[in-house]
């Protein structure tokens, strides 16, 4: 179970951190830009993106990255990271026992 905190707080930590980007990059601009998940995917390796692409069509079934994965690379990178982390961070919470005779 601490792994799965662990993991939760690691992607707590980087929806945070993403959403002070899109919040520090639209003051910059003067205006409110979305940092979609594509757009980190792309800062970070624009290259994969399409190995992915080729991947998924080729290999397991071209619905996968049309439909599914490209409508979660325009999501927000704050959601797409908190959302899975806030849902194990409940999952993995600990538990208080409960004594039945005190």
């Amino acid at each position: 179970m601490i792994f799965f905190r662990l993991l939760g707080y690691l992607l707590l930590f980087l929806a945070i951190a993403a959403l002070g980007a899109e919040i520090l990059t639209s003051v910059q601009a003067g205006e409110w830009i979305v940092l979609t998940a594509g757009d980190v995917w792309a800062e970070i390796d624009r290259e994969s993106i399409g190995l992915v692409q080729v991947g998924l069509e080729r290999y397991v079934h071209p619905f996968l990255f049309d439909p599914l994965l490209l409508t979660v690379l325009l999501w927000p990178a704050w959601a797409v990271a908190g959302v899975p982390a806030l849902l194990i961070l409940v999952l993995a919470r600990r538990r208080r026992q409960r004594r039945m005779f005190t």
